[in-house]
């Protein structure tokens, strides 16, 4: 499969494991399939992505501050994960 035997496999996943850890690791394969899909349909259908919006060059756009749940420090922009803690974000 791929030119890789499965020693190799059960190697990468044992890394992959070691690093991101059992939590996150089905989260990383949801993120990284969704990122597939939206790449392989962006690539079949330009039309159907959203345009991008641009900023007038006067124009000023401030990050509204956010405070984690867990550890109560502010962060900005569109976070999913706290960049203190780890904590995952859900919107509101």
């Amino acid at each position: 499969m791929f030119g890789y035997n499965i020693t190799t496999l059960i190697i990468i996943l044992v890394i992959a494991l070691l690093l991101f850890g059992p939590r996150r690791l089905p989260e990383l394969g949801d993120s990284i399939g969704k990122a597939i899909r939206s790449f392989k349909k962006a690539h079949e259908d330009p039309d159907s992505v959203a345009p991008r919006v641009e900023i007038p060059p006067g124009a000023t756009t401030a990050p509204q501050a956010l405070t984690c749940p867990q550890c109560h420090k502010e962060y900005t922009g569109d976070a999913t994960f706290c960049p203190h803690c780890g904590q995952r974000i859900t919107k509101a």
